[in-house]
C-alpha cells in the first residue's frame, strides 16, 4: 500500500513507498494544465522529499493530456500586472526545482504533451513516453512563443529542429520525439507502466550518494546560466503577452475561432 504524503486540493497527490516519492497532477478535466498552487506543490515536494525516497516520479492523471502547459486562465484574469507575471513562471519553477532536486526525477509521458509540458519533459532527469504520446509547441498559434522551453530544447536538440518545433507547432510521436532527443525511452502504451516500474525500481536501487551528487555535477556541467537564461525568457514571455495578437489569440483560443492577426 501507498503512504500518503500530502493531497494539494486534490489536484496534486503525493505518495512515498519502497523508494519512489510519486507526484500525481490531477487536474484531467483541466487537461493536466499547471496553475501556481499545483507548481507551488510540485516544487515543495521535490524540495523536501523524503528521507527513505530514492527517486521521484511525475506522473499525471488519466490517459489522453500530460500537461497541456500552463493554465492559459492566468493569461486573462484580473491579477495585477505583477502577479500575472509572477503566475507565469510556474513552469520555470519547476523545472529549476527538478533539476536541484537530490533525487532523480522521472516523468510518465502519456497522451498529449504540449508546450510548458514539454519544458516539464526536458527539464526531468528521465522521460518515458508511450508510444502514442504527442509533443507540441502550439504557442504561435496563440500568438505566444515558447520563450522558456527555448532555453531547454536548444540543450536538447540542434537549432533547426528547435525552430522547426517552435516556429510550426507540428505534433511529433513518441518515437520521433526519442530520435530528437527530446526523451528518453519510448515503450508500447501497454507495457508503459511496466517500462517506468522497471526504471523506478532501479534507480532506488542505486548507490544514492552516487546519483545525488552525479546529477548536481552534470547538471552544473551543462549550464550554469540555464536559471537565468529562464528567468530573462519568462520576461520575454510577459513582454509578448501586452501585445494585441496575444490578447487576440487566447481569446480566440477560448472562443474556438480563429484569429485575426494584427502584428502589434
Amino acid at each position: 500500500m501507498s503512504d500518503l504524503v500530502a493531497s494539494y486540493d486534490s489536484d496534486l497527490t503525493v505518495n512515498s513507498r519502497d523508494g519512489v516519492l510519486r507526484l500525481l497532477i490531477n487536474r484531467e478535466a483541466k487537461r493536466n494544465a499547471l496553475n501556481d498552487q499545483v507548481a507551488d506543490a510540485i516544487c515543495t515536494a521535490l524540495a523536501t522529499p523524503p528521507a527513505d525516497a530514492r527517486v521521484v516520479l511525475l506522473a499525471s492523471a488519466g490517459s489522453k493530456v500530460f500537461c497541456a502547459g500552463a493554465d492559459l486562465a492566468v493569461m486573462t484574469n484580473t491579477s495585477t500586472g505583477l502577479e500575472q507575471h509572477e503566475g507565469r513562471g510556474g513552469v520555470r519553477r519547476i523545472i529549476v526545482a527538478m533539476r536541484t532536486c537530490p533525487l532523480p526525477v522521472v516523468v510518465r509521458v502519456q497522451g498529449l504533451c504540449l508546450a510548458g509540458g514539454v519544458g516539464i519533459v526536458l527539464g526531468a532527469d528521465l522521460a518515458i513516453a508511450a508510444e502514442s504520446a504527442q509533443f507540441g509547441l502550439p504557442e504561435i498559434s496563440l500568438g505566444l512563443w515558447p520563450f522558456m522551453v527555448s532555453v531547454l530544447l536548444a540543450q536538447h536538440t540542434s537549432p533547426k529542429i528547435a525552430m522547426d518545433l517552435m516556429l510550426t507547432g507540428r505534433r511529433v510521436a513518441g518515437p520521433e520525439a526519442l530520435s530528437l532527443g527530446l526523451v528518453s525511452r519510448v515503450a508500447p502504451d501497454s507495457e508503459l507502466d511496466d517500462e517506468v516500474d522497471a526504471v523506478l525500481a532501479g534507480l532506488a536501487a542505486a548507490a544514492p550518494l552516487a546519483a545525488s551528487r552525479g546529477k548536481a555535477a552534470f547538471w552544473e556541467l551543462q549550464s550554469n546560466q540555464t536559471s537565468a537564461a529562464l528567468t530573462a525568457m519568462q520576461a520575454q514571455l510577459t513582454l509578448l503577452t501586452q501585445s494585441l495578437d496575444a490578447a487576440e489569440g487566447i481569446s480566440a483560443f477560448f472562443g474556438k475561432r480563429q484569429p485575426q492577426w494584427q502584428g502589434r
